[in-house]
């Protein structure tokens, strides 16, 4: 007796897949001309759900092998079978249609080829290339299943598939919703009045709003089709957290390696002990945190980067050891951007201890990728008689990216402090605009337990910094291959200029670079993989062909934008003095990379040189056989197949592990070791 398979693993598409049967679904095809038996009793088990390649999905919650033995036994019923489900992933069912994808090793005669395929009782339903067929299953052939599995134990067979048919999923982004979506108008200024979180019936103005004033992530996100990264990690140093507020929980993965800078504990907890015993909750850390990674919650409030993880780090005293604490254990446990929204109450200096370990990190951090850390510039208040001073302690140290405070009308906001490292400024509240909608964290009326809630009212310097901070993991997102050198040269060149006193290299002391515009970054991001903006020489282009034709750009500023004319949207902007490869002249418009050009009256033609020889990177196939697809991805089509030790090009790398070798080729990453 054949023994039932339930649990399978298959070579598909190039690569190990395990299927499980399903324990509820199974699948049946009605004769050509019949029609299904109507009636409750007939359909009642139906899947509501369109048909898949001609079958119906039916269900039985106990014993669906019986189910299917009867649905067999039926007159109308041409084919019953098993539905199947990839990597034990039961929501989505794979039916076998009874055709299989079959390739012979070049060595087999006519003569074998024919002999295996009779001996499961296949039939050839078209003759796809020399040795290459697609067959069906007949009444004697073994199940489908069965019959690649046995074919792909057979020397004379180097692919056997089965052809497993389903719903094709929507890939069409779709923005988060909720009641208040609309209220996190650092997202998405809309320009209308908005309702406030926490305070019920209550609505602010539209004078309080400037259409655009914002941050640009929802269309970034749009941009992306994702709302991030969930391999992205934020390390988020603060005064406490409140770990189970539904902004930090997520799905209960968001959270890593919690860690306490002073205890060198997990406790990360938000309470502070005063001097009579009594407790009170900083709530600080866990707003900040939620505005850089906060998961989307039942009412629609998430963060910048909703899908990141988030690593908090407690830092509730300013020591050079609890310092040296927090960035080593951000460091060591993968995070690929801080953010800080801490400073010391008076303008004192850093330690030259903490001052060298804070470059130290930057500088070696993401295996020597560079780290980017967010420091708040810092608020008046009353240590420094509420009036904005120049930047100090952590915001102006040279490595970190210092964020400054504008407001939802694109003003600055006046209690920011403001200097020359001041790197951008991001939206947050200030003057005659609003406040930060996120989460925050009290105590209950006894004192006794965590009230775990929101506020419309968050801001300061404080906000604007995770705020940064995510749309930076948006970036890193997109392009986790982005340098340190990178992320700080596109958030200066994708940055919207706002308000007036630039100088002539496009900074000012309180915009920075300008208002973040997380839809400009996350663009360039994507767009210097395909051979776009590369260190201060853009358009560097992709394989071993690269221009040889270089410029310098002339003007105070230049826009980047989309498509060779003025019309095209801006997706970056270079200063005066940048070099740029000159790789084609469209009209008035130089192309310099993927999907970038500039006009043309703007850079000047430099002398080429004879460039060196562009090494290519090499890799060498590590499996016994690697199919070659025209796109990076097993949807697409097979155009060729590579062997044991073939060694091939390696030209561009996608986030998730394929690799292009050549025009319209592309291979598994996880199959090529690199020479």
């Amino acid at each position: 007796m054949t023994k039932k398979l339930n649990k399978i693993s298959l070579n598909y598409g190039g690569i190990k897949i395990s299927l499980s049967k399903s324990k509820t679904d199974a699948a049946v095809q009605y004769l050509p001309g019949t029609k299904k038996t109507s009636g409750k009793k007939a359909n009642r088990d139906a899947v509501a759900a369109p048909p898949i390649e001609g079958f119906e999905v039916v269900r039985s919650k106990r014993g669906i092998d019986q189910k299917l033995d009867q649905l067999r036994a039926r007159p109308d019923v041409a084919v019953g079978t098993h539905v199947w489900n990839f990597d034990g992933e039961d929501d989505t069912p794979f039916v076998p249609t009874g055709n299989l994808y079959v390739e012979f090793d070049p060595k087999a005669s006519a003569e074998k080829q024919r002999e295996v395929l009779e001996s499961l009782h296949l039939n050839i339903k078209e003759i796809v290339g020399t040795g290459a067929y697609r067959v069906s299953v007949t009444p004697a052939s073994p199940n489908p299943i069965r019959c690649a599995m046995d074919l792909q134990k057979n020397k004379l067979v180097r692919v056997a598939e089965p052809e497993l048919a389903t719903l094709p999923a929507p890939r069409a982004f779709i923005q988060p919703s909720g009641q208040f979506v609309s209220t996190q108008w650092h997202l998405e200024n809309t320009g209308q009045s908005i309702p406030a979180i926490d305070v019920p019936n209550s609505v602010y103005a539209a004078s309080h709003f400037k259409a655009g004033a914002d941050a640009k992530v929802r269309a970034a996100w749009n941009h992306l089709q994702s709302l991030g990264s969930p391999n992205i990690r934020i390390a988020v140093i603060d005064t406490g957290f409140a770990l189970d507020h539904p902004q930090l929980r997520g799905d209960g993965t968001k959270i890593r390696n919690p860690f306490n800078a002073a205890t060198r504990t997990a406790d990360v907890s938000p309470y502070i002990m005063l001097s009579d015993g009594t407790f009170q909750v900083y709530s600080h850390g866990t707003s900040c945190a939620a505005v850089a990674a906060g998961a989307l919650d039942n009412q629609g409030v998430l963060g910048a980067a909703p899908l990141s993880r988030i690593i908090p780090i407690k830092l509730d005293v300013l020591s050079d050891e609890a310092i040296r604490n927090a960035f080593e254990h951000a460091a060591l446990n993968g995070a690929d951007v801080i953010s800080c929204s801490l400073g010391y109450p008076k303008p004192v200096p850093l330690s030259t201890y903490i001052t060298n370990y804070i470059r130290q990190v930057a500088a070696s951090g993401r295996g020597g990728k560079g780290l980017p850390i967010f420091f708040a510039a810092g608020n008046a208040n009353p240590a420094s008689n509420n009036q904005p001073r120049p930047i100090s302690d952590f915001a102006a140290h040279p490595s970190v990216i210092c964020i400054t405070a504008s407001n939802s009308l694109d003003q600055r906001s006046d209690y920011s402090f403001y200097g020359d490292n001041t790197h951008n400024c991001a939206p947050t509240n200030g003057n005659a605009g609003v406040g930060i909608t996120t989460a925050t964290v009290d105590l209950d009326a006894r004192g006794q337990s965590l009230l775990l809630t929101y506020t419309s009212g968050f801001g300061g310097t404080s906000s604007a910094t995770p705020l940064a901070a995510g749309v930076c993991a948006l970036m890193l997102s997109a392009n986790p291959n982005l340098t340190l050198d990178d992320v700080r040269r596109i958030l200066r060149q994708s940055a919207d200029k706002i308000g007036s006193g630039y100088d002539g290299n496009g900074h000012s002391p309180y915009y920075g670079f300008g208002r973040i515009n997380a839809l400009r970054a996350v663009q360039a991001a994507n767009a210097m993989k395909t051979g776009g903006m590369t260190g201060s020489n853009t358009g560097a282009g992709s394989g071993a062909g690269a221009a040889a034709l270089r410029g310098r750009v002339v003007s105070k500023f230049l826009n980047v934008r989309s498509g060779p004319g003025t019309t095209f949207a801006k997706v970056a902007e270079l200063k005066q003095g940048d070099l740029v490869n000159l790789l084609e002249k469209v009209s008035t418009f130089w192309r310099i990379g993927a999907g970038q050009f500039v006009s043309a009256d703007f850079v000047q033609i430099l002398q080429s040189a004879p460039s060196a020889p562009v090494s290519t990177p090499k890799g060498r196939v590590n499996n016994s056989f690697l199919n070659v697809r025209s796109g990076p991805g097993v949807n697409f089509p097979k155009v060729g197949e590579l062997k044991m030790g073939d060694v091939v090009p390696v030209l561009e790398t996608t986030t998730d592990g394929w690799m292009r070798i050549g025009d319209g080729k592309w291979v598994l990453g996880k199959f090529v070791q690199m020479v």
